[in-house]
């Protein structure tokens, strides 16, 4: 028993092994990648063996459902799913081999034959899956090469991942894109050769049964949800090597959206089509099998006229002048060409295209059959027809003794072909489609096409190969125009004679290449368009973020952090909370340096300023002076009057002594009632005067909350200057030094000014 393959699911199946080998070597680098991480590695693994695996049985699946007999076919479930499991075992073990950190020849050899012997099983499993009866039959040697095949693609497919296991989606797509054409082409080759090793005997039937799994429709939806499954799984290794910018970031996300739904979309259509393909031939087979119906009614009114004719009294009684008048007359009734009157012999006893009594002993053809029906109608072309004509012929009835004619004349008559065409054409069917009669050999009787062309040759060898399995059925064939056609025909029970129906293959699938090259147009534009918007977002977002960079380096150094508008709701936040977090910084640093109560300058900060004047002066040989400020009578009036005086006191003191100092000078709190005064460039005699007029305003009595206070204060100075021995002052030197001259005017009885002696650089 011969089989036959669709050609279209047998390109989607080696296209389908492309895919997956691509996958294979993506995951093998995805498996090599993750060696050290136990629990990775083994989801990659997992991962990667159903993708693999999965990928692979769907090429021979649906190669097994491009591949049909003259039987109905099936597929057991269970054995299918089994063969699906080995591919996935193999898979994984593939992957594991090559995720070692070395593969000699001898673990290359073993596991390229394990790997090859697995999918071999995978394959014949597919085939067992079919439940032939008889079982199917192997070719010894094609079946041993297929086997071959299988670990000879195994291993070099391991050979080449291994290789290939350090590069990524991206930096390697060339590489790995070639070596997966060659991968899918040996898994292919492998599979078409075990096929080629399948014998069918006669007569097989397929036990699946109705409960099996088939359908090329079926091969389509596998191969649909497979591609995306694969598609998914190459998506998110190409997340994984694509750079972690926002940019590329959108883009991905628009390829990943756009994708599977494409690719489903096409898929969901070409089984629509597949549907729709398929409900076209079941109602083409129903027109042709009213279209016999409405021949056999026509020629077997021919055959019942010719019948009554057989039995007339005139050529009962040898009276062929007479019968030939009646003959006439019938030729009306009858619609046929001519009615003919031959013997046994084939010799033209009466013919109505030829006067009345004229004769020919010639005989026209070979003798006829002992009896007649309409099924044996044949062609025929005789001295008299100019073209050839369709024939059917009936014994003449016995008469009476003596007078009744031979027992072996016949009585035909001759159609010539327009009339079955034309019983077509009021069919009314599509200009384009080809309609042909076939008569029991299968040769044309009538053609709605080039008819005197093709009227008695034989039909379309496909068409006939499957009339002479099947009565009905629906059949892919090129007519003998060379037109590819769906043709489906109906056979006659009565006669044998069959009418097909053919329907250029071009009329079917044009308007799904037609939609499908518009919805691929669409998702050309709109994935272009999508990804210039990506792109564009992309880079908007992009450069809002690095707009903030700015600010976020400038945060804690002082500098005023300005954010623009940026466009971006998140981003404007971003802006917002960073200029927040300047203004807590600020405060931060600036509670960290000043006194919280009076708002001067801490002591840290006065000890870094005065500091830095200090080496100033050194440099350029100018001078500075401290004052050691300490308010007397200030602890009796915060011990009777509370700590809420206390603070006010110190506040306003505070500010009597920013009042008599420059803008350029320093006053700060050093603690309690303690305050300090760093003067730039005074002098000697400037140092003196200030300090006089911090003596004499702190002395002027104070009001606060309706209470008059009085207090002093003892002021120590010290100096550094030009002709300063000691080299370059520090500020706790200079600050122990009025501290002690303070005391030293304390002890002189208070509310006065000491100076200490000055410091000098050398």
């Amino acid at each position: 028993m011969q089989g036959s393959y669709d050609l279209v699911l047998v390109l989607l199946s080696v296209a389908t092994a492309v895919v997956a080998s691509f996958v294979a070597l993506d995951m093998a680098s995805r498996v090599a990648a993750a060696i050290g991480n136990a629990r990775r590695a083994l989801l990659w693994l997992g991962c990667g063996a159903l993708a693999m695996g999965t990928g692979i049985w769907s090429m021979h699946f649906v190669g097994m459902l491009a591949f049909s007999l003259p039987v109905p076919l099936a597929y057991d479930a269970g054995t299918t799913l089994a063969s699906w499991l080995v591919a996935v075992l193999s898979s994984a073990l593939a992957l594991h081999t090559v995720s070692r950190r070395h593969l000699g020849w001898q673990r290359l050899l073993v596991a390229g034959t394990l790997m090859g012997l697995g999918i071999a099983a995978m394959h014949y499993l597919g085939m067992e899956a079919m439940q032939m009866r008889p079982r199917i039959a192997y070719d010894p040697w094609l079946f041993g090469l297929s086997v071959l095949v299988a670990i000879a693609a195994s291993s070099a497919a391991l050979l080449i991942c291994f290789r290939l296991r350090h590069e990524t989606v991206l930096t390697g797509f060339r590489k790995k894109t070639a070596s997966a054409l060659v991968m899918g082409a040996a898994i292919a080759g492998m599979h078409y050769t075990g096929m080629a090793a399948a014998n069918f005997a006669p007569g097989s039937v397929c036990g699946a049964g109705p409960a099996g799994i088939g359908g090329s429709w079926l091969g389509f939806i596998i191969s649909g949800l497979v591609a995306l499954f694969l598609v998914t799984t190459l998506l998110i290794s190409v997340y994984g090597a694509m750079p972690p910018t926002i940019r590329s970031r959108l883009v991905f996300l628009v390829v990943a959206a756009s994708l599977p739904v494409s690719l489903m979309a096409v898929v969901v259509m070409v089984y629509d089509y597949q549907r729709l393909r398929e409900q076209q031939a079941r109602a083409l087979v129903v027109t042709a099998r009213a279209i016999i119906a409405t021949v056999d009614k026509d020629l077997a009114g021919v055959e019942s006229g010719l019948r009554v004719l057989s039995t007339s009294r005139s050529l009962l009684d040898g009276n062929l002048p007479a019968f030939q008048l009646q003959a006439e007359d019938a030729l009306g009734h009858l619609h046929v060409a001519a009615l003919v009157l031959e013997d046994g012999h084939g010799s033209v006893l009466m013919d109505t295209r030829l006067p009345p009594g004229t004769h020919s002993t010639t005989p026209s053809h070979g003798p006829r059959p002992a009896s007649s029906s309409f099924s044996q109608a044949a062609f025929l072309q005789t001295r008299f027809e100019k073209e050839t004509a369709v024939t059917n012929a009936v014994p003449v009835a016995p008469g009476n003794a003596g007078k009744a004619p031979a027992s072996d004349q016949w009585l035909r008559a001759s159609l010539w072909p327009e009339r079955l065409t034309q019983l077509l054409n009021n069919q009314h069917l599509a200009r384009d489609w080809i309609v042909s009669i076939h008569d029991a050999e299968g040769s044309i009787v009538a053609r709605s096409h080039e008819m005197r062309r093709f009227v008695g040759a034989k039909g379309a060898p496909r068409l006939l190969e499957r009339l002479a399995q099947v009565d009905e059925d629906s059949v892919d064939a090129v007519t003998l125009e060379g037109i590819p056609v769906l043709s489906a025909f109906s056979r006659s029970p009565a006669t044998g004679w069959a009418v097909s129906i053919g329907i250029p293959s071009n009329s079917l699938s044009t308007p799904l290449l037609s939609t499908v090259a518009w919805l691929i147009a669409g998702l050309v534009l709109m994935l272009t368009a999508s990804l210039l918007l990506a792109w564009r977002i992309g880079g908007s977002i992009a450069n809002a973020v690095q707009a903030l960079t700015g600010p976020a380096l400038a945060l804690g150094s002082g500098a005023p952090i300005v954010v623009p508008p940026l466009g971006l709701t998140e981003a404007d936040k971003v802006g917002h909370a960073l200029r927040q977090a300047a203004h807590l910084l600020d405060t931060a640093k600036h509670e960290a340096h000043h006194d919280m109560l009076t708002g001067l300058a801490n002591r840290t900060l006065f000890r870094q300023i005065v500091q830095q004047q200090l080496a100033q002066a050194h440099r350029n040989g100018g001078n500075v002076s401290i004052l050691f400020v300490d308010l007397d009578g200030f602890k009796g009036i915060n011990d009777a009057h509370g700590h809420a005086v206390g603070d006010a006191l110190l506040q306003q003191a505070a500010q009597r002594l920013l009042l008599e100092v420059r803008g350029g000078d320093l006053v700060a709190r050093l603690g309690g009632d303690e305050f300090a005064v760093a003067l730039v460039q005074p002098g000697l005699r400037g140092t003196a005067k200030v300090a006089g007029k911090l003596v004499e305003s702190l002395a002027s009595p104070f009001l606060i909350e309706g209470l008059v206070l009085q207090i002093s204060a003892s002021i120590g100075g010290a100096s550094y200057g030009p002709h300063a021995t000691t080299g370059l002052a520090s500020c706790e030197a200079l600050l122990q030094q009025a501290d002690n001259a303070m005391y030293r005017a304390k002890e002189a009885g208070k509310r006065r000014f000491v100076m200490a002696e000055p410091l000098r650089s050398r």
